[in-house]
């Protein structure tokens, strides 16, 4: 089975690698995120719906990409069996962003070291993991991160109930989406397993070895039942 990868607000899949590496026996797609045309998640499911193929997959939604799954599911893509969501959430991840979203981000600022280890990374991070994120940040125009960060800002709770096997990654640690948001992505999703992994907001790249035993175990279930 397939697993097809919706990366988080940089919108590439260079933040995967280190997922990726561990998952080398598994038939893994990584997707980009449009970076023209409308920015909210009906617009990007539809932009992104024709790439997810016709070989049975599931599909993983990073941080900003978790909507964008849920969106793709009610859908009902052929070939969809499941959804993981890692470090995300269906609802306004935290209530800062309303005003975030309109502030000036300097990229002096934003790839600081140390605003990094506090806000995404943790404490003692990968040394090529953190030049990795600030490479990202570098990359991503300014006005396509604001745009991406109006469309979690106005981000409402999710009023269809999603009829899928369901994963949630859930960092313990994470500093960027609040814990009641993360809460309530269960609410959503009749049968999920939630599954609490000790990191930052940042897990995938973090803590690779513990995601990638969970997405296994998940995936293999999926094709046991």
């Amino acid at each position: 089975m397939r697993l097809v990868l919706l990366p988080g607000l940089n919108g590439s899949s260079a933040l995967f690698t280190p997922l990726l590496e561990t998952l080398a026996g598994t038939d893994c797609w990584p997707l980009r995120l449009p970076e023209q045309g409308p920015r909210d998640y009906p617009s990007l499911a539809d932009a992104l719906f024709e790439q997810l193929g016709t070989t049975p997959f599931v599909l993983l939604g990073e941080s900003f990409s978790g909507p964008l799954a849920y969106q793709l599911a009610l859908r009902q893509p052929t070939g969809l069996q499941g959804l993981i969501f890692a470090a995300s959430f269906l609802s306004r991840p935290n209530p800062a962003l309303a005003l975030l979203a309109h502030l000036p981000m300097p990229q002096a600022l934003a790839t600081q070291p140390w605003l990094l280890r506090a806000l995404c990374l943790g404490k003692t991070p990968d040394e090529h993991i953190l030049r990795q994120v600030q490479r990202e940040i570098r990359q991503l125009d300014q006005r396509l991160l604001h745009a991406r960060m109006a469309t979690l800002a106005s981000l409402q709770a999710p009023t269809q109930p999603v009829d899928l096997p369901c994963l949630h990654l859930w960092p313990q640690q994470d500093r960027l989406v609040a814990d009641g948001a993360a809460k309530r992505l269960a609410q959503t999703c009749g049968d999920i397993r939630q599954t609490r992994l000790d990191g930052p907001h940042f897990i995938l790249q973090t803590q690779p070895k513990l995601c990638a035993r969970a997405i296994a175990e998940f995936m293999q279930g999926i094709v046991a039942s």
